[in-house]
C-alpha cells in the first residue's frame, strides 16, 4: 500500500500532464467498451463517448480543483455535500441531454442499433459516478500524501529548532563554569594556566563543531570529558578524588554531543563546588550488545543537588534525540551521595 502511494505521488507530481492524459485516455477506452459492448458500430459509440466525456472531465475537475480544496479540505462538510449533490444532478442532466441529442442526430442520420447501455439511465449514472469518485479518491490520496510529508517536514524543523535552542542554553552554561576555573588559575598566577587555556581551546572547538551535529563519535566526546575533568582538577587539586572506569567498545557507539560532559559538570557543581572538605566522583561507562550505560556518582554534604538548567536541558535534549530509546535515572534519596545513570539503547 505504501509503495502504491509513493508510486502515485511520483507519477502525479513529476509527470502531471502526462498522467492526466493517460488517465483520460484510459477512461475513454473503458467508456468505449462500456457503451459499445453490444454495438458493432464503432463510429456511433465513439460519437456518443465524444459527447459524454467533456461532461465527465468538467465534473471531475470542478470537484477536485474547486469543491474539494474550497470546502471539503476546510472541513465545510455540509456545504461540500450540498454542492456535490447539485454538481452531480447538473452533470446527469447534461448527460441526459447528450443522450437525447445523440438519438435525435442518429435518427436524423438514419443510424440505428444504438447500444442498450447508452439508453439505460442506470448505466449513464454509473459511468459518471465511477469516474468522478475515482478522480476524487486519487486527488484526496495525493492531498493526504502531501499533508503527511508537510507534517513530517514541520516536525523535523521543529525538532532541529528546539535542539539548537537547547544547545544554545547548554553550551554557554558549561562555558561560564569553565571560564570561572580559568579565572581562578590566572588570579593565582598558576603555571598551569597555559595548559588550561589549551584544553579550553580544544573544548570550545568541540562545542562549536559538535553544535552542527546530532551525533558524534563516543571517543571524541570522551576526549573532551578528559579535558573537562583536567580543567576541574586544576582548580580543586586534592579536594576531589576522581575514579573513571571505561569498559566498552568505543568504535561501536555514537552519542549526542555534550551529554556526558553535562552529567559530570553537574557532579562537580553540586558535589564538589559547595563542599568544604574532601569530595569524590565516580564515573563508569560500560556497554553490552544492546545498551550503553553511563553512571555517575558524587558525594554531597547534606544539600540538595538543585534543579539547575543542566539536567533539565539534558532530559529535554534526550527526549528530542533519542525519543523512547533512553532511560535517565536520578537517585536523590541518599543525603551523602547523588547518582545519575543514563542508558542509551542501540538503535542500529
Amino acid at each position: 500500500m505504501i509503495r502504491l502511494e509513493i508510486l502515485l505521488d511520483q507519477i502525479f507530481t513529476r509527470h502531471r500532464w502526462t498522467a492526466h492524459l493517460f488517465f483520460w485516455i484510459l477512461i475513454i477506452a473503458v467508456y468505449s467498451v462500456f457503451f459499445g459492448r453490444q454495438n458493432n458500430n464503432y463510429w456511433q459509440t465513439s460519437f456518443f463517448v465524444g459527447l459524454l466525456i467533456p461532461i465527465v472531465i468538467s465534473t471531475t475537475y470542478f470537484l477536485n480543483y474547486y469543491l474539494v480544496p474550497r470546502y471539503l479540505l476546510k472541513e465545510r462538510y455540509l456545504t461540500f455535500i450540498i454542492y456535490f449533490i447539485y454538481t452531480l444532478i447538473f452533470s446527469v442532466f447534461l448527460e441526459v441531454m447528450t443522450m437525447v441529442l445523440t438519438f435525435v442526430l442518429l435518427a436524423e442520420w438514419q443510424i440505428r442499433n444504438m447500444s442498450p447501455a447508452a439508453i439505460d439511465f442506470f448505466f449513464l449514472i454509473t459511468s459518471l459516478l465511477m469516474v468522478v469518485f475515482l478522480g476524487v479518491a486519487i486527488k484526496l490520496l495525493l492531498y493526504w500524501r502531501k499533508s503527511k510529508e508537510d507534517y513530517q517536514k514541520l516536525m523535523r524543523e521543529k525538532l532541529e529548532a528546539e535542539l539548537k535552542f537547547l544547545k544554545i542554553q547548554l553550551n554557554p552554561h558549561f562555558l561560564f563554569n569553565t571560564l570561572n576555573n580559568l579565572y581562578y588559575l590566572t588570579s593565582e598566577k598558576s603555571d598551569k594556566a597555559p595548559q588550561a587555556i589549551m584544553q579550553l581551546s580544544e573544548m570550545l572547538d568541540y562545542v562549536m563543531q559538535s553544535g552542527k551535529s546530532v551525533f558524534v563519535p563516543l571517543e571524541r566526546e570522551l576526549k573532551q570529558v578528559e579535558n573537562y575533568i583536567a580543567l576541574e582538577m586544576l582548580r580543586y587539586e586534592n579536594r576531589v578524588q576522581i575514579q573513571f572506569e571505561k569498559k566498552l567498545n568505543l568504535d561501536k557507539w555514537t552519542i549526542a554531543p555534550m551529554m556526558i560532559i553535562t552529567l559530570i559538570e553537574n557532579a562537580f557543581k553540586h558535589g564538589v563546588m559547595n563542599a568544604a572538605g574532601q569530595s569524590w566522583i565516580n564515573i563508569s561507562i560500560t556497554d553490552n550488545t544492546a545498551n550503553l550505560m553511563i553512571a555517575i556518582r558524587n558525594s554531597r554534604k547534606h544539600s540538595a543537588p538543585g534543579n539547575g538548567i543542566g539536567l533539565k536541558n539534558l532530559r529535554n535534549q534526550l527526549d528530542l534525540v533519542y525519543g523512547e530509546n533512553y532511560k535517565l535515572s536520578i537517585d536523590d534519596n541518599n543525603l551523602h551521595e547523588f547518582s545519575v545513570t543514563l542508558t542509551l539503547m542501540n538503535q542500529a
